[in-house]
């Protein structure tokens, strides 16, 4: 009993009933108004109302794959005005051949007459128009339901990329508040102390920069390609401190491209990719290029030697990449060579 009743919840199962059900009200109320209200004879009336039942599911389930088929050649959301004309239209033809079809054969199996269309002449004539609005209120209600599905579809994809956008910003900003990354920090901060008292100062000042632009960007989908630069430029002297003559970073972008979009903390995770994956040394200068390809920002960095161990939540490129599909809906390009370079979209 427990599974039949799981069995008729399935929405498979209630779509199906749901058509039976309403294939059987249509088919008993098109007989009834043909065939039973012109008889006499009772013993006929139950074959009638069966024969009649059956028929308007056949209609039904009929009328529900044409209507699939018409979904497939003429959606409704490119060709809204063509698909509900040629609905109404095909259902029309459709259910009045079918009807028609019906009753020919019924009268011919249990009156056996030929010459259906003579005796119901008044009654097919007033059927059709009948079947005609039928079909005109069923598209409508049709289109509505369509409408309906695909508005709620299109809100939970939204509520879905959203939350997968907030997602992979936290996966960046846990990136960049990593103990490791602020344990470099102020390590360099406590060597630059003792040297370099003006330095250090500009150190913290540039570090705390980067902190506030990171906290208060990460729940932002894109800003200006210059804010980055201004946050990326805080990141580079940095990396530049800490390793001093062994890191050099070059960037080369028109000002007239400064008002395009990126999604935040982009360009500091690849540089910051560049330096975790690399050995910097003095025989190894680890040199990061950011210019412009086409359409395209390109950041390239030479490969010196590959680290052994690298401290990563292994976010970088997969979460630049998920962020830029989700948002521009094309990804970033890589290529993996005696050089490495990451080619990301220019979003204007």
């Amino acid at each position: 009993m427990q599974s039949l009743h799981q069995l008729i919840n399935q929405p498979v199962m209630k779509k199906h009933l749901l058509i039976i059900l309403i294939g059987a009200i249509l088919g008993l109320s098109l007989g009834y108004y043909i065939l039973i209200s012109d008889q006499e004879l009772a013993a006929i009336e139950i074959m009638s109302l069966i024969l009649s039942a059956l028929g308007g599911i056949l209609i039904a389930y009929v009328s529900y794959f044409l209507s699939i088929q018409l979904d497939r050649l003429l959606p409704w959301k490119n060709q809204v005005g063509n698909r509900l004309f040629v609905g109404i239209i095909a259902h029309f033809v459709l259910i009045s051949l079918l009807t028609f079809s019906a009753v020919k054969l019924y009268n011919s199996i249990i009156f056996n007459t030929e010459d259906v269309f003579n005796s119901y002449e008044s009654s097919f004539i007033k059927l059709a128009i009948l079947v005609f609005l039928i079909c005109i209120l069923f598209q409508v209600i049709y289109f509505a339901l369509y409408s309906y599905y695909s508005y709620a579809t299109l809100q939970i994809e939204t509520v879905k990329q959203e939350r997968k956008q907030i997602e992979l910003q936290l996966n960046a900003l846990k990136s960049q508040l990593s103990p490791h990354f602020l344990f470099n920090g102020l390590n360099t901060i406590s060597s630059l102390v003792y040297k370099n008292e003006q330095k250090a100062k500009l150190f913290i000042r540039k570090l705390a920069t980067m902190y506030d632009y990171t906290l208060k960007s990460y729940d932002t989908k894109l800003i200006t390609l210059q804010e980055e630069l201004a946050f990326v430029n805080s990141y580079i002297f940095l990396v530049e401190t800490r390793f001093e003559n062994k890191f050099h970073c070059t960037i080369m972008i028109p000002e007239e491209l400064l008002e395009t979009k990126i999604p935040p903390l982009t360009l500091q995770m690849l540089i910051e990719n560049a330096v975790k994956h690399n050995v910097l040394s003095d025989e190894n200068l680890l040199e990061v290029r950011i210019t412009v390809d086409g359409k395209h920002i390109k950041v390239h960095n030479n490969i010196t030697s590959v680290a052994k161990k690298v401290s990563s939540f292994k976010i970088g490129l997969k979460n630049i990449n998920s962020r830029y599909l989700l948002l521009y809906g094309e990804g970033i390009i890589t290529t993996n060579g005696n050089d490495f370079t990451v080619k990301i979209p220019i979003i204007v």
